[in-house]
């Protein structure tokens, strides 16, 4: 049920399906069947942070612990990008908000993925 109310809006909403659910499912989905509103252009830039990528091995270890977990959503410190930039480095951060220093941890997402990933593969 709430997986069709989440599709509903993520079609009706598809910038903030999430938004005003206040909750995510971190799933896995084909690029192509992501909702992009109209007119709208999609960027995928792996070289915006001051970070060094951590191994193939690690970044699967803990992309596969925390796929089809539920988490609240808050669009300023547990976001999209914080969950990519953690997967890919270990360290939660989120260069696109406005006014937000960059390059700089998110210590509250870091903890809440690293606290999954521990549980996970204890």
């Amino acid at each position: 049920m709430m997986n069709t109310f989440r599709s509903y809006l993520q079609t009706v909403f598809p910038v903030c399906g999430d938004l005003l659910l206040g909750e995510t499912k971190i799933r896995r989905q084909p690029v192509g069947e992501v909702t992009v509103p109209k007119g709208a252009h999609v960027l995928v830039c792996n070289n915006r942070h001051s970070l060094k990528s951590t191994s193939q091995d690690e970044m699967r270890h803990r992309r596969d612990a925390l796929l089809d977990k539920e988490l609240n959503y808050k669009l300023f410190s547990l976001n999209c990008e914080h969950f990519a930039t953690f997967v890919r480095y270990g360290k939660a951060m989120c260069n696109q908000i406005p006014g937000r220093t960059k390059n700089k941890e998110c210590e509250e997402a870091t903890k809440v993925f690293a606290d999954i990933v521990a549980k996970y593969y204890t």
